[in-house]
This record gives C-alpha cells, sequence and structure tokens, in this order.
C-alpha cells in the first residue's frame, strides 16, 4: 500500500476540518429545511390530510390544488391572491423608490449625516412583532395617537385596521413604509461604489444634477435595483408575519388576508394538505415571477463588462 505523503496528509486533514466545520449547517439543511419541504410536498396530494391520521384515510391526487381553484374556498383563495399581488405592485416600487430618495439625501457629505442614518435604520432593528404591536396601538381607533392627530386637523376619525374597506391595506402599507431602511442601506452601499470621476467629468461637460443622476448614478446602480427588486418581490408575496400581529383572522371581510396568513390560517385548522398545496403553489409563482425578472439581467451593468 502506498504511503500517503505529507502534501496529501495536509490536503485531507484540511478536508476533514472544513467539513467538521459545516456539518451543523448541514444537518440543520437537512433536518430544518429540505426534510419539511419534501415532507410537506408529499403531504399536499392528500385531499384534506390532517396531519396526523394515518395517509390511508385519505384521497391522494391534485384535489388539493384544484381545491385552490374550483372548490368552495376558491373565493377566498382569489381575495388572498389579489390582495397580495395589489399589495406587492404598489409596495415594491414604492418603497425601492422611497428608499433610493432617502439614500441619495443621506449620501451627502454633511456633518452629522451619520445620525440620521442610524435614525431611518434603527426600525429595521425591531422586530416585525414588536413593530407591529406598537401600530396596533398608535392606529387603535378608539384611543391611538392616529386618531388623535387626525381630530387635530379637522379630519374624521377612521377605523384604520379595522374598516371594511381599502382604508386597512393603506394603513398596513403606511406601517411597512417604515421599513425602508434596509433597503437604503444598500442603496447607500451603491452609491458609495460609483467613482466620482464620473460626476466630475459629467460636470465638466456641463452636466447638471440630474443629468448625473440618470445618466450615472441609476445605470451604475442597476445591480442594486436588480437584487432589491428580486428580493422585495419575494419578501412581500411572502408576508405573514405583521399581517397575522395585525388581524389574526384576517380583517374585516378578509381584507386584509395576505396570502401567507391564508396559508398559516389554513395550517392551523389543521388542513395540512391543502396548505401545504398552497405554499407550493406560491412556490411556483415565486419562481416564475423570478425567472421573468432574470430575463432582465442583460440590462444590468457589471463591473467589467465590455
Amino acid at each position: 500500500m502506498k504511503k500517503l505523503s505529507a502534501k496529501a496528509k495536509k490536503r485531507i486533514m484540511a478536508n476533514v476540518t472544513g467539513y467538521a466545520l459545516i456539518l451543523p449547517l448541514l444537518i440543520g439543511l437537512l433536518v430544518f429545511t429540505l426534510y419539511p419541504l419534501l415532507v410537506s410536498l408529499f403531504n399536499s396530494f392528500f385531499y384534506n390530510y390532517d396531519g396526523f391520521s394515518p395517509y390511508e384515510e385519505f384521497e391522494f391526487g391534485f384535489g388539493n390544488y384544484l381545491r385552490a381553484f374550483t372548490g368552495y374556498e376558491s373565493e377566498v383563495f382569489w381575495k388572498s391572491i389579489g390582495i397580495t399581488f395589489s399589495y406587492a405592485g404598489i409596495m415594491v416600487p414604492l418603497g425601492l423608490v422611497l428608499s433610493f430618495i432617502v439614500a441619495l439625501f443621506l449620501n451627502q457629505g454633511l456633518k452629522g449625516i451619520g445620525v440620521f442614518r442610524l435614525l431611518y435604520y434603527i426600525p429595521c432593528l425591531i422586530p416585525s412583532i414588536v413593530q407591529s404591536m406598537i401600530y396596533l396601538y398608535i392606529f387603535n381607533p378608539n384611543y391611538g395617537v392616529m386618531n388623535d392627530i387626525f381630530a387635530g386637523l379637522g379630519f374624521e376619525k377612521s377605523q384604520f385596521f379595522d374598516s371594511p374597506n381599502y382604508n386597512a391595506v393603506l394603513t398596513f402599507m403606511f406601517m411597512n413604509l417604515f421599513g425602508v431602511g434596509g433597503s437604503m442601506l444598500i442603496w447607500l452601499a451603491g452609491l458609495k461604489s460609483v467613482p466620482k470621476t464620473y460626476y466630475e467629468a459629467a460636470k465638466i461637460e456641463g452636466g447638471g444634477y440630474f443629468y448625473s443622476l440618470v445618466r450615472i448614478t441609476i445605470p451604475l446602480c442597476s445591480p442594486y435595483i436588480f437584487y432589491l427588486l428580486i428580493t422585495n418581490v419575494i419578501a412581500t408575496l411572502q408576508i405573514c408575519g405583521n399581517a397575522y400581529m395585525i388581524s389574526s383572522s384576517g380583517g374585516v371581510d378578509n381584507n386584509l388576508l395576505f396570502f401567507g396568513l391564508y396559508i398559516y390560517r389554513t395550517f392551523m385548522n389543521n388542513n395540512f394538505g391543502y396548505s401545504s398545496a398552497l405554499a407550493y403553489l406560491l412556490f411556483i409563482v415565486i419562481a416564475a415571477l423570478s425567472a421573468l425578472l432574470f430575463r432582465f439581467n442583460k440590462y444590468v451593468y457589471y463591473e467589467g463588462d465590455n
């Protein structure tokens, strides 16, 4: 048997050490990610499966998936889809634009600007559950401070989250706009990466601030636009925790029943099969939208591209 060289032994020990270091992560991925994914996929094909009874008692097939579109819960399903996509269609572009404007302001070399950066980012450090509890008090229709402000300005009091119309969703949007600090931080990194020589050249050629913004800043920040667009779309379509804290029932007439909350509510009603099917439908939609958005990757400028 050929004896291993000292170099080969060192390489083997390095590999063993590396695998030992990532072993906890691998175990976590297998136990808490891959296994639940496979089990939920399997459960999604058992119609009305409750998670406790033997599989033999339930019908196997695409019944749960068909139920979402044609079953007795299809009306609730489509309403949650409409609410979720309407919310995402407004919040994703609005959040990107607002966080970009804030980042432009915070990118100025003014004295004490670091304090403002901290203040804008602080809301992102507060857990979403705690934020929701705070806003529940602020927008409480009976003793909330927001209705006091409305009364002082001469407006009628609002029900906010308890409103039976679109005011509930608008209030929810307003609440989540305070979380633009996370995107703002990424925008700041993008703005800092733009070489100052480009702005100096544009200034010499007579280009003003908005010319530089449109022709230099935005094109060179396109990788950050693409990244934020992808991540915000995925996160917005999966929104659940905040919605549950605001109204675990889904609001008045289900006007706050986001799709993630609809999945959770179905799961808590011991309908594991249907909730698993809904989760995989959401996965398919997110995967399709991500693939569609990646088609625009060719328009993104990356440093080093010719």
